[in-house]
């Protein structure tokens, strides 16, 4: 039962979920059925799991019966995926306060009902974020007391279904805009044509009503704007300006994404040779770093920790990144955080031309994982050539060679990718000073290879040797 889907579902537990599952199924009001809490102690606590071995743990009379056993794995499991749905129920307060306030109503319990009004008003206001799921939220409980107002009409002499439907205005304005915005990314990224209605109508609506007072309706739409209206740059500016400003009214998740959208238009716009956008992109990072959004359960990703220091490289940013580099290296991932350190510090330093500082730092490093161990000896390698150590060189071309040839964590592609680029670079170490003829039918054959990594370095070093202007 090692990839049964109970056995799969229980491994996601964290230590505290595992503890509270555990009393889930020794309360009466969940389960009467007895057998189930042992079966989930046997599951729990065994290394080897086997179907007869844990039959034999339950105590049950008679030998293994395999249809037994599996209805009582089906029935853990459906109390397995209650749990969590109970989990997240009871994680959300306005949302039970919401269903117990229809209880109420139902049940006549009037003095009950203006009690928890208070409560969950008072709660809704102390909610920090102002995100889709608010207003929802907001929408159901001015809809149960407009029918509790329409109920006791003699009574109150007021209704709440205008502000119920204000609400929902803002839910479906806010959800609507970030569908769509979701849809033209998948158009971009993963080249999916979602059909989306109305948006033009909602749109103009938006513009024309007022809408955008509402952050989160006015975020998604400058999200929208950047999407369909790429040149212009104001509305991304725009929501650089509002994510600045209104970033807290939103869950750490969702916050992270808009700002995904700012970064993927800064992405397009310097794909599009517009270099002004290195430091746009370079200054989100910064704000993320600053406001805590970047981080993922605590930790730094080891990509995003990468990609900062590629952008303030080439900013010319080296104090900020020695900083960012020592700082914030104990914020990844353990397994992730040696060679982080030591390839990221590298790379600094051969962005200010400390050639044997690189050297000192890659010749000794042991690399864990396959992306680091690709990327050092690259750099490497590009030390070696701006040393203009060229025996050493082809010493590492050969053993990198050998590593890609060996590694079975590479595909095939990536793996011919990297062997041509060793190619290349060995016959250019090879180039006499005077050999322009071979150095341009190197550069023809370069141009003319599809399967290629680094290959604007391999240009721009024989560009340099035959005086050609990129």
């Amino acid at each position: 039962m090692k990839n049964s889907k109970l056995l799969v579902l229980l491994q996601t537990f964290s230590n505290i979920e595992v503890k509270r599952f555990e009393q889930y199924l020794n309360s009466p009001f969940f389960t009467t059925n007895l057998v189930l809490p042992r079966l989930y102690h046997s599951i729990k606590n065994k290394k080897l799991l086997d179907k007869n071995l844990i039959w034999k743990s339950l105590a049950l009379e008679g030998n293994y019966n395999d249809v037994r056993f599996r209805r009582l794995c089906a029935d853990l499991h459906l109390l397995a995926q209650d749990f969590l749905a109970l989990q997240a129920y009871k994680e959300n307060p306005t949302v039970e306060r919401n269903y117990l306030l229809g209880v109420l109503n139902d049940r006549n319990l009037d003095k009950h009902f203006g009690g928890i009004e208070r409560s969950t008003r008072a709660f809704q206001e102390k909610s920090r974020y102002r995100d889709a799921e608010y207003y929802l939220n907001q929408m159901v409980l001015e809809q149960e007391v407009d029918l509790f107002a329409v109920k006791n009409i003699q009574l109150t002499k007021k209704v709440n279904l205008e502000e119920a439907d204000r609400m929902l205005d803002y839910f479906y304005l806010t959800q609507k805009l970030k569908n769509y915005c979701n849809a033209l990314n998948y158009k971009n990224v993963l080249n999916l044509d979602l059909q989306l209605g109305l948006i033009q109508r909602l749109i103009d609506d938006i513009e024309k009503e007022g809408y955008l007072e509402i952050p989160a309706i006015a975020i998604y739409y400058s999200i929208l704007k950047t999407l369909l209206l790429p040149n212009e740059t104001t509305h991304f500016y725009q929501l650089v300006q509002l994510l600045d400003k209104n970033g807290h009214s939103f869950p750490p998740v969702e916050i992270r994404d808009m700002y995904i959208f700012a970064q993927n238009y800064c992405i397009r716009k310097i794909n599009l040779g517009q270099p002004e956008f290195f430091r746009e992109l370079f200054e989100i990072y910064q704000t993320l770093l600053e406001k805590g959004i970047i981080f993922k359960n605590g930790e730094l990703l080891p990509w995003d920790y990468k990609n900062i220091v590629t952008l303030g490289l080439r900013l010319k940013e080296f104090k900020w990144i020695e900083q960012f580099i020592k700082e914030f290296n104990h914020k990844l991932p353990a397994k992730f955080q040696e060679n982080a350190l030591t390839y990221n510090l590298a790379n600094l330093y051969f962005s200010q031309k400390r050639y044997s500082d690189v050297i000192r730092l890659l010749s000794t490093v042991e690399y864990k994982g396959l992306y680091y161990a690709l990327d050092g000896r690259w750099l490497l390698l590009r030390t070696y050539y701006e040393l203009k150590e060229f025996e050493a060189m082809e010493s590492l071309v050969e053993s990198f060679r050998l590593f890609l040839i060996r590694n079975k964590l590479l595909s095939k592609t990536k793996q011919r990718q990297y062997l041509n680029l060793l190619r290349f670079v060995k016959r250019l170490i090879r180039l006499a000073p005077n050999e322009t003829n071979r150095a341009k039918i190197l550069l023809e054959k370069i141009n003319q290879t599809k399967e290629l990594v680094e290959g604007k370095w391999l240009k721009e070093k024989l560009e340099n040797r035959l005086g050609v202007k990129s």
